[in-house]
């Protein structure tokens, strides 16, 4: 998918001013639009898929949940189960339907959740003499987590770290504090850091993310195309504003100037 993801990046980039918010403008079309592609959605159905997403990404988003958002959101999950259930994405095999809308919409809500903040973060870090790309992507996914942890409940008594843990407990896993810990790993940015061992930043075992090898794709080539067109932040590090929520990690707005295509 790499050649549709960077036309697919210039495309957007293109089309910007000369300065303009990263997150909405930028990454959260871009990586909705990837996963249009992974799901098998047309181009020509693109708006339609844009506006029944739209509303369930909101409910999501870690804002105050109004009863505005909470109609639009069963309005739009309506919808984007109509629309998948006449789909091809992920027939076959032994998914059930209930399954395989399951899927659609965890696809849809994490490949683009995770990845708009990745990216975002990415931009920040972002150094023009820095060519290790894909250790920048790294280093971004470990320290600036777009997801801080996930739920997860116990399936047996453990004792761990001295606390007794019993069978379905409900435990929220920190991604954030693991990629962190001073026993294995240093605190400094690093994008020559060794991958062993290796960070949390997409989970681990049967829970491993599923689409970690597109979200690297996705960093290192929009990373390569900011560098092209020397893009750059138009605030304060200090001054970008974070999103408010548990799980979910990133600027919540990112103003800065895309700049030109060299060639």
């Amino acid at each position: 998918m790499a050649d549709s993801i960077r036309e697919r990046a210039r495309t957007l980039l293109d089309e910007l001013p000369e300065e303009a918010d990263f997150v909405s403008e930028f990454a959260a079309p871009f990586a909705l639009g990837v996963v249009g592609d992974v799901l098998g959605v047309p181009e020509a159905d693109f708006p339609l898929f844009r506006e029944f997403v739209a509303p369930v990404l909101e409910l999501t988003s870690g804002e105050e949940v109004s009863e505005r958002a909470l109609g639009s959101y069963f309005a739009g999950m309506n919808e984007f189960c109509a629309y998948f259930g006449r789909s091809d994405a992920f027939r076959g095999g032994q998914l059930s339907e209930q399954e395989r809308l399951s899927l659609c919409l965890a696809v849809v809500v994490a490949g683009t959740d995770s990845t708009t903040n990745m990216l975002a973060s990415t931009l920040l870090r972002l150094n023009a003499e820095e060519r290790r790309l894909g250790g920048v992507v790294e280093e971004v996914v470990r320290l600036d987590a777009p997801f801080v942890g996930f739920f997860r409940t116990a399936t047996c008594p453990v004792t761990t770290g001295g606390v007794e843990i019993e069978e379905g407990e409900h435990l929220f896993l920190d991604y954030a504090a693991g990629n962190r810990d001073p026993k294995v790993f240093t605190e400094d940015f690093d994008p020559g850091r060794p991958s062993v061992p290796a960070h949390l930043g997409f989970g681990h075992g049967p829970h491993y993310c599923l689409g970690a090898h597109l979200a690297r794709l996705q960093g290192r080539i929009v990373a390569e195309e900011l560098l092209d067109r020397s893009s750059e932040v138009a605030e304060q590090p200090g001054d970008v504003r974070y999103r408010r929520h548990l799980i979910s990690h990133g600027p919540a707005e990112l103003r800065f100037r895309p700049g030109q295509r060299r060639g």
